[in-house]
């Protein structure tokens, strides 16, 4: 019988990614799984084709950028930009050419498939609302090493992820507002159920415990990381009524849809409503009045990125030990929030 790397990882009960490691004697693998793989090898007699090793431990000099974004204008989309400059930046001193993918439609639902199996890249760099564990999991077995641009969880799989310190951006941000004298503050929150979300919302709730307030359901808006949803959110909240000195906002975006709602209906911003949003999108300073704003640090998160695809890729650290970089925020205070 003629054995393959597939036929080896079934009889071992691994991942075809993890008979490979095995074979090439890379890092990343628990010392019994290992055993039990060179085991079966043995009983087998297989022997790895010496053109497909090779291929194996060839080097491209490519890296992958993959955005599974919501929208396919996705390379002017405020974040996507500035991380992938740092992406660039750090990629040119290491001497690697960058190669950008993006899902297409609904239609090609397939295409993260063949990023994996076109074997164009050495490693990827993963960001965008969309990134299901599964497309992890397919790369993972294929031994194509990655990093994720935010912060995913999987107790299937290790995962290397760089993303901004959510939890203190929110406190930060919010505590700025109670110490302006805001009492009844609106939530604009964006994408729920994601890890940037929850962390987001966690900061807000500390701030207002330890200014002796709760959160309050009446205040919470749902804006999904967009200005137009968050635009009618504030719209429909000032028609029933509902009264607040102050409002944070998941990302600028929204803050700007919920300010021009606001501004429509004759309130003033700072004077009777102060603002700050997340990000500090470039066009945030030039809004009117300048928004306050917390800002996440863009190009050193693509320049941790890729630093930390780097280390896996010349085996500089454990690839089944997961591992998380967090990037500080700064508020930065501008007009909005500033008591006159």
């Amino acid at each position: 019988m003629s054995y393959t790397l597939e036929s080896i990882a079934k009889l071992s009960g691994v991942s075809r990614g993890t008979v490979s490691r095995v074979i090439n004697n890379q890092p990343g693998v628990k010392p019994a799984v290992r055993e039990r793989v060179l085991g079966v090898i043995a009983e087998t007699g297989y022997v790895p084709n010496p053109q497909a090793r090779s291929l194996a431990g060839g080097r491209t000099e490519n890296i992958g950028v993959v955005v599974f974004g919501n929208s396919p204008l996705f390379l002017s989309h405020h974040l996507f930009f500035e991380v992938l400059q740092g992406i660039q930046s750090h990629s040119t001193l290491n001497a690697y050419d960058l190669v950008l993918f993006s899902n297409r439609s609904d239609r090609d639902a397939e295409y993260w498939k063949r990023i994996g199996d076109k074997r164009k890249v050495d490693g990827l760099i993963i960001m965008g609302e969309r990134i299901q564990e599964s497309y992890l999991q397919y790369y993972y077995e294929r031994d194509i090493p990655f990093v994720l641009v935010g912060k995913r969880l999987s107790d299937n799989i290790p995962l290397f992820c760089v993303t901004s310190d959510y939890r203190k951006g929110a406190y930060e941000g919010t505590k700025h507002l109670l110490d302006q004298g805001q009492r009844k503050i609106v939530l604009i929150r964006g994408l729920l159920n994601t890890y940037h979300e929850n962390e987001r919302y966690a900061g807000y709730v500390q701030a207002l415990e330890e200014a002796g307030l709760g959160p309050d359901e009446s205040l919470m808006l749902y804006g999904q990381a967009e200005k137009q949803t968050a635009y009618a959110e504030m719209s429909r909240l000032l028609e029933g009524g509902v009264t607040f000195d102050g409002v944070f906002s998941g990302n600028d975006l929204m803050a700007f849809g919920a300010s021009e709602a606001m501004k429509e209906r004759g309130l003033r911003i700072p004077q009777d409503v102060a603002v700050v949003g997340y990000d500090d999108i470039e066009a945030a300073q030039y809004f009117a009045p300048p928004l306050t704003s917390v800002r996440q640090d863009k190009r050193r998160i693509g320049q941790e990125a890729t630093q930390l695809l780097m280390k896996l890729l010349h085996n500089q650290i454990d690839r089944s030990v997961p591992s998380d970089i967090i990037i500080d925020s700064r508020l930065v205070i501008r007009d909005s929030s500033q008591s006159r």
